[in-house]
């Protein structure tokens, strides 16, 4: 009687080994392509920057821009400048000289378009496909008064 109770407990443990070690393999190899895939790439992000928006001559409000972008790091090591300041640059030329950004509904503003602008002309700024992907890490309107208050 006790040698069957000791077997069953025997088998239970090396079931329980086998599913631990099967387990922590998988993850280990899982882990190895991911790592590998993304070690060319780093995540970065500008700091935010205040965009008047004019019209009639009036300072209507400010647009308050934080971007979130990756870049190939291998590319970004053969450039001059860093990629943030044609980041800040594109991202403050794009809000600025849009007209057709409505103060009143920022929801229907298009960021895809937006991104997709700021990737290709920093890109072609710096003659080499340096930013890979561009987000957008805050966008706020705020009117002339509400900036007052925040002085």
């Amino acid at each position: 009687m006790i040698r069957i109770i000791l077997v069953g407990v025997w088998a239970c443990l090396m079931t329980l080994a086998a599913s631990y070690t099967v387990s922590h393999f998988r993850e280990a190899a899982a882990a190895k392509p991911a790592a590998a895939a993304t070690a060319g790439r780093e995540a970065r992000k500008t700091k935010e920057i205040s965009i008047p928006k004019i019209r009639d001559g009036v300072v209507k409000g400010y647009i308050v821009l934080q971007l979130s972008y990756v870049v190939d790091t291998e590319a970004a090591k053969k450039s001059p400048v860093p990629a943030e300041a044609f980041m800040v640059d594109e991202g403050f030329r794009y809000i600025y000289d849009d007209e057709s950004i409505d103060f009143d509904h920022l929801e229907a503003f298009d960021i895809g378009k937006m991104t997709k602008a700021l990737i290709k002309n920093v890109n072609a700024r710096m003659n080499a496909n340096v930013v890979v992907d561009a987000g957008i890490q805050e966008l706020t309107f705020l009117n002339a008064a509400q900036a007052k208050q925040h002085l």
